[in-house]
């Protein structure tokens, strides 16, 4: 594990069928929901560019999502900051953090996202699979906490957010049905703690291998990162439109030493319940990326929940228990 403060964050714009996102999950202090992503893909005839944004409080819930043209992506000098049409993500290393502006048909939102303690990425930051090659990879760069001070706009109404969020930049060298048929990820911020943790299956051609990485914060410090997980679900649901068993109750286990070496256990349940979004992902590209991602795809679909989980963490002699609301994410890709 190396830590990472804001000026490691840089935008490779790697080359082949990768795709590059910037996304943060934030937890409001009112209990709500920030959600916020920009993705670059260069698969197909020519790069393509999402932006997305979820906001849910009080009663209020939208989802908003846009193709942008790659003309208006640009990436400052150092490759340190991004924008495009309608979204712009600024590294402010002076602040230690990123600053944000997301204007998404009627919700727009600007929000400073101050960085707590540190960022970290296993090893160099990239997965290889088999070969190591310049498109053969994946990338991870998480900040599993971080303060949040904002405004968020809907129909011309502003309100002030304050808030804790996690913020992941990722990078896929490879098309994505190449890496997994199956992804999930759960982050949980309370108080002065935080868990977050990713996991995928690799399809067959890698014997079906799962990668993960977590981490713990306690008392706003990183105390370790793992790649020693397991997410089981318990229960599942299947969806009648598209066959999928879809959890309904998950499960994880997180296991290693701490950044001062001690030993390391901690299980976290999430029981799902409360559906924010499904996201049929074809139905939301361009048309020739769409046809493309058809012909390697059976029907890829996204679930988003927003749920109470709980989290248990035994480090050496000491246990810990923390809960909260978490966001749940988990994605099926064929």
């Amino acid at each position: 594990m190396r830590p990472l403060g804001s000026e490691d964050l840089k935008w490779t714009l790697a080359g082949g069928s990768a795709t590059e996102s910037a996304t943060f999950y934030i937890k409001l202090d009112d209990g709500g929901l920030l959600f916020v992503q920009l993705a670059h893909s260069s698969i197909g005839l020519s790069p393509t560019v999402q932006t997305t944004a979820q906001y849910l409080s009080d009663g209020i819930h939208k989802f908003e999502t846009l193709n942008r043209s790659s003309r208006t992506f640009k990436t400052s000098p150092d490759k340190s900051s991004v924008s495009v049409e309608g979204l712009s993500i600024q590294n402010n290393p002076k602040n230690r953090g990123l600053d944000v502006k997301a204007s998404i048909n009627s919700l727009n939102v600007d929000f400073k996202f101050s960085i707590v303690d540190c960022g970290f990425q296993i090893g160099e930051g990239k997965t290889f699979f088999r070969e190591i090659t310049a498109t053969n990879f994946i990338c991870h760069q998480s900040f599993p906490k971080g303060l949040v001070e904002g405004t968020v706009t809907i129909d011309g109404q502003t309100r002030q957010i304050s808030g804790q969020g996690y913020y992941i930049h990722a990078v896929l060298g490879m098309k994505p049905h190449e890496v997994a048929t199956k992804c999930n990820l759960i982050t949980l911020q309370s108080g002065d703690n935080a868990l977050s943790l990713l996991h995928f299956d690799t399809p067959n051609c890698f014997d079906n291998i799962p990668v993960t990485q977590s981490s713990l914060i306690l008392n706003n410090k990183l105390v370790a990162v793992t790649v020693q997980n397991t997410a089981r679900y318990v229960t599942t649901k299947t969806d009648p439109e598209n066959g999928y068993e879809v959890p309904t109750e998950v499960h994880y286990t997180m296991d290693g030493d701490t950044v001062d070496g001690k030993p390391f256990h901690c299980e976290a349940t999430i029981k799902l319940s409360n559906l924010l979004t499904k996201v049929d992902v074809l139905s939301e590209l361009p048309y020739i990326l769409r046809k493309i991602i058809q012909y390697l795809f059976t029907k890829p679909y996204v679930y988003q929940y927003y749920d109470d989980a709980e989290v248990v963490a035994t480090i050496g002699d000491e246990k810990v228990t923390f809960d909260g609301r978490a966001f749940f994410e988990c994605s099926f890709l064929n």
